[in-house]
């Protein structure tokens, strides 16, 4: 039995990601690392490449090396006119940010969208004085 994914994905893809802070702190050397990386829930699932021309499900590994869970962080757009297909996803309480390369524009669109909504879900156990901008 192989085990690609616990529950239904919502979106799932070749994903590249370069760490921008690690607990708070700018790492030495921060490359760009390939993963197929898929959304089930509020769980971001990495899957890392067999090979550096991977591009299909086929050539990434079968279990995920590292699963977090997305509630309570933040997505955002790179606004980065020379990539527009970047966008940045931050832990904010541990200090985390990372900026993740979707391909094209639209693909990284799909990615926000539904990270979005995965960050806000369960949002009600914040505290009563923090006020949201719905």
């Amino acid at each position: 039995a192989i085990h690609l994914y616990p529950g239904a994905v919502t979106v799932q893809g070749v994903l590249r990601r370069k760490t921008m802070l690690k607990e708070g702190k700018k790492p030495t050397v921060a490359s760009w690392t390939k993963y197929w990386v898929a959304l089930c829930g509020t769980q971001l699932y990495y899957y890392p490449a067999k090979s550096i021309k991977a591009t299909e499900r086929k050539h990434f590994k079968t279990t995920s090396t590292k699963n977090v869970p997305v509630v309570g962080w933040m997505v955002m757009m790179a606004d980065d006119p020379e990539h527009p297909d970047v966008f940045i996803l931050t832990d904010s309480e541990k200090g985390n940010s990372y900026k993740f390369q979707a391909g094209n524009r639209m693909n990284a669109m799909l990615w926000f969208k539904h990270l979005s909504a995965a960050c806000q879900s369960n949002r009600q156990q914040a505290p009563a004085n923090l006020m949201s901008f719905e």
